[in-house]
């Protein structure tokens, strides 16, 4: 792991509220996809499937969506498999375990965040 993904593990670690964690957790993402930090983006799938873009710049956006949708023996999409790897390696980062119904439910950084703080032992305030 890089430099930032290393501090912005500490900072998810030794985080004392929701948003610090949110905001470290934010990091932690961006960081792992290989985003800028300034990216306004919160909706994980976005997320990744701009991380591809960049890999990809020739490509349009939605094209590059439309492609990447096909599915495995699966039936999972490229993009929602990177996803799923992302939330369980944060998780196991972590070292807690999201049921998989409630992950599937947190689409953006921040209900993601909420999920894993109520799992680390913290009460959402």
């Amino acid at each position: 792991m890089n430099d930032a993904v290393l501090q912005a593990v500490e900072k998810m670690k030794s985080s004392r509220d929701a948003v610090g964690f949110a905001d470290a957790l934010n990091s932690y993402i961006l960081s792992r996809l290989g985003l800028p930090f300034d990216t306004k983006e919160k909706n994980i799938y976005y997320l990744v499937l701009y991380s591809v873009r960049i890999k990809m710049p020739s490509e349009d956006i939605k094209t590059l969506e439309s492609r990447l949708a096909t599915v495995d023996c699966h039936q999972t999409s490229y993009i929602v498999s990177k996803k799923t790897l992302l939330m369980m390696e944060i998780e196991q980062t972590l070292g807690v375990s999201i049921p998989a119904e409630k992950a599937a439910d947190a689409d953006d950084v921040d209900s993601y965040s909420a999920l894993l703080w109520e799992a680390i032992g913290n009460e959402t305030k």
